[in-house]
Order: structure tokens, then sequence, then C-alpha cells
């Protein structure tokens, strides 16, 4: 009797949810002190590789070079560490059976391999300056998933050997794998053995490719303080919830601790990286992030997302739940690497035919200014912590239906979750081509009869009350300097941001603000600017009309008030460069001698006293 109480205890108690929570709340605080711990023991741990962002290839290679700031990449194996630890401990407090362990250490091995992954590219980084490539990357993370699946299929026969899901309804699977046959699984009319090696092909390589997509659309999400983490935080709440349905399957509590592990462990973390507006080339505001996780931490988080997913057979549920991630990474694949490549090859821009010059990839009709997608709205001067919030809501909700969507038993709301996630999607994507452009339009006179000029982005229109445009900047310019027909149909019109810096640069200069005209000019890169052959002849006459100026006014040559063009180096975010889209501050249209590096004074120790290193790396290389 008292043998058969103990064992109804213990069932009792491992099948109490509660046992969950403090799973989940044990693990946040020990990846909270190991994370604390790992930046006081290792300051120094500091990435120093150059990643190119959009405008850099654009900038010519020589010059100056500019100090970058880092953080330790002490976050990802800090929070790997105390998942797994506080998965083993726990799995021994409740008595995991065989194959519960078996599934445990499977899913938390295939974690710590991409960990380790993700650690040689962060050493590289240190040490070596340089990352991982990402076909390197790519392989490993796949020969992870692929063993994964291998050691799930082999020992975990009664799971990984069977076939499920939408898997069935496949005609060449069925044909293959003899569904329809009335016959053991391991035989076949056409040829014996064969559905068991069919399947097993299938299933490693598609736990390979998805482990491989979700733990990159981890990394790429991972480019502003607090970002890949909130995301990782809501997809793995949302999954723990879609899978509570299987909660009394001995495979169900090892599955939800595993989802409450990745939460557990990414809460404890994001204190030590929350968002905050500053940005390393104004540094207006305080930082209050104090590590990175790495390339290690998001792989880790990204590998335990799939093995989740697919050792809980949701593993095109994650494609709801983790729809943010989707986003990043097609927004990286799709403009980066194919649309780019394929313009760049294919692509004639009639205006430019005439021209011998190259034609950078900013010219291109590209869904996005840069990738991955959040940089493109850090390009545009979104403030930091408000594009983090912002996407932090946008992951909770197509967490929230993706759950919705993940319902047995209500078909209709199933329906409507996906159809509802589609267009959030959607919506989120066409955003990039929304505000992508540019227009030159009359702002509204304030005290003065006569209206200045200003830049736009977005579309010149304007919906019930709602305005589908942005104000970027006012120029000192107003509208009498607009002399003909044709120009002033060209106000209003959506045109790309070197043309419409074109437009105000000419607008200033006939107005008489010549440094003005010089800062709309000069923040239009090098590059695109020798496209634009008319600007050139403007910057030669500006010597002259300045020249012209009474002495009281003590004119300048334009070499002496345009300011050189910083040639970057580093590991800096593209909104933190000299870009067109960022609006020109007063100071610089007023005199155009002031230097906005000039501010950023190197300090003589490589760590002050908010944990910053400010180090030189690797010039920029030419765009070939």
């Amino acid at each position: 009797m008292g043998y058969l109480s103990h064992h109804f205890l213990l069932g009792v108690y491992m099948n109490n949810p509660i046992w969950l929570l403090i799973t989940f709340i044990v693990c946040a605080v020990i990846s909270l002190l190991l994370c604390g711990l790992a930046k006081t023991l290792f300051p120094k741990f500091r990435s120093g590789e150059h990643k190119p962002g959009t405008h850099r290839p654009d900038l010519p290679a020589g010059g100056r070079e500019i100090k970058t700031i880092e953080l330790p990449l002490v976050g990802g194996p800090a929070f790997t560490i105390a998942m797994i630890a506080t998965g083993i401990a726990a799995a021994y407090f409740l008595h995991f059976s065989r194959d519960q362990w078996l599934l445990l250490l499977i899913a938390l091995g295939a974690t710590l391999g991409y960990a380790l992954v993700g650690f040689i590219d962060d050493w590289n980084k240190v040490f070596g300056n340089e990352g991982l490539s990402e076909r390197v990357k790519f392989s490993g993370v796949f020969f992870i998933g692929a063993l994964a699946a291998i050691l799930y299929f082999s020992l975990l026969p009664e799971r990984g050997q069977a076939l499920y899901g939408v898997y069935k309804g496949l005609p060449f699977v069925e044909l293959l794998m003899c569904v329809k046959q009335p016959l053991p699984s391991n035989t076949c009319t056409l040829l014996p053995g064969l559905p068991y090696y069919v399947w097993l092909t299938f299933f490693v390589l598609m736990t390979g490719f998805i482990g491989s997509v979700t733990s990159v659309s981890v990394d790429f999400s991972d480019g502003l303080d607090g970002l890949g983490g909130g995301l990782v935080f809501s997809a793995a709440l949302g999954l723990g919830l879609a899978i509570v349905g299987i909660f009394d399957e001995p495979y169900g509590k090892v599955l939800e601790m595993l989802a409450l592990l990745c939460a557990g462990s990414v809460l404890g973390y994001l204190p030590w990286n929350w968002p905050s507006s500053w940005a390393a080339r104004h540094r207006t505001a305080k930082r209050r992030a104090k590590i990175y996780m790495g390339d290690c931490g998001a792989l880790s988080l990204g590998g335990i997302l799939a093995m989740v997913a697919i050792f809980s057979r949701q593993e095109w549920l994650l494609l709801m739940i983790g729809g943010a991630f989707v986003l990043e990474g097609a927004s990286a694949l799709i403009s980066a690497r194919l649309l780019t490549r394929f313009f760049r090859r294919n692509l004639q821009i009639l205006r430019f035919a005439s021209s011998h010059d190259f034609v950078p990839h900013t010219e291109f009709p590209l869904p996005f200014l840069a990738t991955p997608l959040h940089h493109h709205f850090d390009l545009l001067g979104w403030d930091r912590r408000i594009l983090v919030y912002g996407a932090w809501a946008l992951g909770a909700c197509f967490a929230a239906l993706g759950v919705m969507a993940s319902l047995p038993n209500l078909t209709w709301q199933r329906y409507l979750g996906r159809i509802l996630i589609l267009m959030l999607a959607a919506v989120v994507w066409s955003s990039g081509s929304w505000s992508k452009c540019y227009f030159v339009g009359k702002h509204p006179a304030e005290r003065t009869r006569r209206r200045r000029l200003a830049l736009y982005y977005g579309y010149p229109y304007r919906i019930l009350g709602i305005n589908l445009y942005h104000l970027v900047e006012i120029i000192e310019a107003s509208e009498d300097v607009i002399e003909t027909p044709a120009e002033e149909l060209a106000l209003w019109q959506r045109m790309t941001i070197f043309d419409a810096r074109s437009m105000l640069g000419l607008y200033c200069y006939r107005a008489g603000y010549y440094p003005a005209a010089l800062a709309q000019w000069t923040r239009i890169p090098e590059r695109n600017r020798v496209l634009r052959p008319e600007i050139q002849h403007l910057l030669a006459e500006v010597d002259n009309r300045m020249a012209l100026e009474n002495l009281e006014t003590q004119p300048m040559k334009r070499d002496q008030i345009m300011r050189r063009e910083p040639i970057l180096s580093g590991n800096l975010p593209p909104a933190d460069l000299p870009n067109p889209h960022e609006p020109i501050r007063s100071a610089e249209a007023t005199d155009g001698s002031v230097d906005p590096w000039s501010s950023i004074q190197g300090s003589p120790y490589p760590i002050n006293n908010n944990g910053e290193q400010r180090q030189v790396t690797s010039p920029l290389r030419n765009d070939p």
C-alpha cells in the first residue's frame, strides 16, 4: 500500500502545473544571476567584426576612422547554461521516465549544439575580427538539427518513426510510405524497408532545415537592444500555450517545460539588454543595455524553439507564432539575397543607361531601405525604444493569433486566426514600400504668409483625418523659389531620398542658403551623387556665389564648410551612420561647419564607466 500511495502522490505531483511555474521562475532567476556574473568576469569579450550596412559599401575606402562601441557577448552562454541546468535539475526532481529523459536530453543537446556554433562565431569575432561565413554557420546549425532528428528517430521510435499531420496527405508520401497498404510499417510492396528510410530522410531534412531557418531568423532579429529577446519570449510563451492540449501525455510535460525554460531564460536576460533610445552616433539618451546575447544566444534560442515545435508536431504553427521572425528572415533573404543580385545582373535603370558610372544597389527598387526589417525603420530615424516596444507588441499579436489558430475544437476561430495572421504580415511587409519613398511638399504657413518647403516620407494623402505621411524636416527656402510649372508639378510626387535631397538642395541654393544647400547635397552618398552630374556643377558654382558675399559675412570656400564624409568602420547599426534619410540639424544648415562626430571623443581607457568599449576596427572595403 505504501508503494502504491507513493507512486500515486508522485503522479499527482507531476501532473500539477505548479511545477512548471516554479521551473520558469527558477530558470529566470538563474539566468539573471549568470548574466550579471558573466558581465563581471568577462567584460572584454567584445566583438571587433565589421558588419556592412545598407549604405556602407557605397562609401569610399580610406580616410579617418570612427571609434565604435561594443558590449560583452556573454548573454548567450549565460542563459543557455541556465536553461540546460534548470531543465536537468527539474527532470531529476520530477522523476522523469526514460523516454522523457531521452526527449529532454535530445532537445537540450541540440540547444547546446546550436549555442556552440554561435559561440565559435562570437569567438572569431572577438579574437579574429571576423565571424563565420553565412554558409559555414548555416551548415553548422543544419548539421545539429539533422543529428537531433536522427537521435529522436532512433531512440524514440514510437514518436519519431510515426507519420503524422499533413504529411500523410502528400501523394508521393502515400506512395513511398505505403500508407494505404495493410502491412506492417516496416514493409512495402515496392521495396522492403523503403518507408523506414524515406521517412527518416524526410524527417532529417525537415528538422535540419526548420532548425537552421529558425535559428538564423532569431539571429537576424537580434539587431537592436532587447529586440530579439522580447520576440523570443512571446514566441516561447505562445508555443507553450499551443501545446497545453498534450500536457497529459508523457512527452507533453517535457515539451511544455522546454518552452517555459526558453521563456524564463530570456526573461532573466532582458534586464541586462533592455531597450533604450540610445544610438552610437547621437548618444543623447542613456544606454540601458549592458551585454549582448551574441550569435551563441540567438542560435540557441532559435534552436530550442524549433525543437519544441518539431517534437510537438507543431512546426507549421511555429510559422504563425513566430511571424515576426518570418518577416525578419524573409526581408533579408528576398531583398538582400535575391532581388539585389537579380537586379544587379538583369535590371537596367533607363535614367542611368547612358552613364558609365557604377549604379549602387540603393538605386534599385527594393522593398526596404535596409534589411533585416527592423533596420529599415531604424534607418528612417524612428526612436529605438519605441521601435523595439512596437516590435514586441507585434510579436505578441502573432503569438496570440497563433494560439487562436491552434485551437482544436473551434473551427471558425482557427481560420479567423490564420486569416488575421496573413493580414498582419501583409500590412507589416507593405509598410516598407509605403515608407521608403519620399516627396517634397509645402509645409503649412505658421507665422509667415509664405509656406516653406519640407521633406516627407510616405504617401501625400490623408484618410479620415489620418496622415499617411511623416514630416522629416523643413528647409529655409519658401515656395517663392519655385520657378517653372514643371517644378510645381514635381512637388508631392514620390521619389527616392537622393532625388528629394537634390531638389531641396537646389531650392536652398536659389534662395541663397548655401550652407543649407551643401548640407542637403553632401548628405547624398558619393556614388549616388555622381549619377546626378547637375549637382556637381552646382557645387562648383558655390565658390563663385560665396565670393560675392560682403566681407562682413566672412564668406568661406566650399571646401571649408563642406565636412569630410567620415569613413566608418566597426559594428555600427545602419541608422548610426550618416545617411540621407536622417533629418539635417539646424547647426549644419546654418554654417555647415558642424562635424556630427566631433562629440564622440575617444576615451584613453578601453572601457569607460558605463561598461562600454571603444575600439577602432578594420576600414571599409570598396563595393566591387
